[in-house]
């Protein structure tokens, strides 16, 4: 297990128990906001974790197709607005099944995934004729300069050094080159629900071993050296559950249109956000 003596993004030493289960607390960062798991497992524990994260059955590899396509088509459509390149080069950090890089593969991307998962990362071989990697980005060594956009859908929550991880895409982008981070925001849900957030979990404990809000977001991309940040609230996931589905739905859409018509000042809280940065 790994433990914390300051805060791993603004070197702050002062925290607060917000939420509790079992051995594990998430603590907020007095100082900048951020939410984080004390203490952690570590990154070969993360690594073993999530060999046994995705499914494995055709029924609920499609049931996790249909639940993001709505995000994966936005996401596709507003990075090929936003990108200095029509079709470039694109790495999807956590790639699973890779169905992201496929429909950008279509659009006419250069597509490569990494994915510690060898579930995810084998389907996505097969099915699609992709290159992933099986190591996290930190271990690659991958070009300089090289791709013109770098994805990570639910994906910053879960690594274990996120700054190394963005230090690392900004080393492999190209100048101009675009991140995208989409992620959830489970702290205000939490704190309303109190207590009875315990029995939903919101934060997968100890899978998520942060929690980001659009200011934690931007101040770590900020001194990660990105520039013209800005979050949004895009589309909405699909989850096979209905009740889950139409409160995905619904909070998603009504989310999206406050972002609209503010906008972008107002971000609803609790649910999913969509970041965008440039090298």
């Amino acid at each position: 297990m790994q433990t914390f003596d300051h805060c791993p993004i603004c070197n702050a030493s002062d925290f607060r128990i917000i939420h509790k289960k079992a051995q594990w607390h998430y603590l907020r960062c007095l100082n900048c906001g951020l939410v984080f798991l004390h203490p952690q497992p570590t990154t070969q524990e993360v690594i073993k974790n999530y060999q046994n994260y995705l499914p494995n059955q055709l029924e609920e590899i499609e049931a996790w197709k249909m639940m993001m396509k709505p995000v994966f088509d936005k996401s596709a459509d507003l990075i090929q607005s936003r990108s200095k390149t029509d079709k470039g080069r694109l790495l999807d950090i956590g790639c699973g099944y890779g169905f992201f890089l496929q429909e950008m593969k279509c659009r006419g991307w250069k597509v490569e995934g990494i994915e510690i998962s060898e579930i995810g990362r084998q389907y996505a071989r097969d099915k699609w004729d992709i290159n992933v990697y099986p190591q996290p980005l930190e271990n690659l060594s991958l070009s300089e300069n090289f791709f013109d956009v770098v994805t990570l859908f639910y994906v910053i929550e879960h690594v274990s050094d996120p700054l190394a991880l963005i230090k690392e895409v900004k080393r492999i982008l190209k100048p101009d080159g675009l991140i995208f981070l989409r992620w959830p925001h489970s702290t205000p849900i939490v704190g309303i629900l109190g207590p009875f957030s315990k029995k939903l979990d919101l934060y997968h404990t100890p899978y998520h071993l942060y929690d980001f809000s659009p200011s934690t977001m931007e101040k770590m991309l900020t001194f990660c050296g990105f520039k013209d940040i800005e979050t949004m609230i895009l589309g909405n996931t699909k989850p096979s559950r209905r009740f889950n589905r139409w409160a995905s739905i619904i909070f998603g859409q009504v989310g999206e249109a406050l972002c609209y018509l503010s906008g972008g000042h107002f971000l609803l809280p609790g649910i999913s956000k969509t970041t965008l940065a440039i090298n």
